[in-house]
């Protein structure tokens, strides 16, 4: 964040230091027969270790799974690729469903947030005593520069209407800046 902004702004770039993000990464699948399965149900890859996924089953209604993958495991499956999120998706459902199950299945979209350059992760998080960083990330810049998103959100952090109601906050700022004499 330093690179970005002359002068720079160090109390941004600490708070966002203490604001990281964290990694949820979906893949989301269709699902031929998808009726077999309750709308809204959910399937755990694996109880007994951390390095699994959740399946949301039919969200929505829609055919597909909606598969999550966070931490490590997400970091991991970046490293190699679109392919090794379905890759280890479909061996945990054929695992829990049998082996004919893969046949009803094809990826659909993926979306790997840590490798997204210009997001850097998913939902960011307050290390250890830093929840104040929030607001000092959130507070404008001599009434000129306007920050929003969700690791601005005092109550709504990790959530998309975080993200969208920061936005609109700071879109209100501004028009409000611009709006005064100078």
């Amino acid at each position: 964040m330093e690179d970005l902004f002359a002068p720079a702004l160090p109390d941004k770039t600490e708070a966002a230091h203490n604001l990281p993000l964290g990694l949820n990464d979906k893949l989301f699948i269709a699902l031929e027969r998808a009726d077999d399965f309750m709308t809204e149900s959910r399937l755990f890859g694996r109880t007994d270790r951390a390095h699994t996924a959740a399946y949301h089953m039919r969200p929505f209604g829609r055919p597909m799974i909606e598969a999550y993958f966070g931490g490590a495991l997400a970091a991991d499956l970046e490293a190699g690729g679109a392919a090794a999120f379905y890759d280890f998706a479909v061996a945990e459902l054929t695992g829990l469903l049998g082996h004919d199950f893969a046949r009803r299945l094809m990826p659909l979209q993926i979306h790997p947030w840590g490798t997204d350059r210009y997001a850097g992760g998913a939902y960011s998080f307050a290390r250890p005593g830093k929840v104040d960083c929030r607001n000092i990330l959130a507070a404008p810049v001599d009434g000129r520069l306007f920050f929003a998103g969700e690791a601005c959100s005092e109550h709504d952090f990790s959530t998309a209407h975080g993200a969208y109601r920061t936005g609109i906050a700071a879109a209100e700022r501004a028009i409000a800046a611009r709006r005064k004499p100078e």
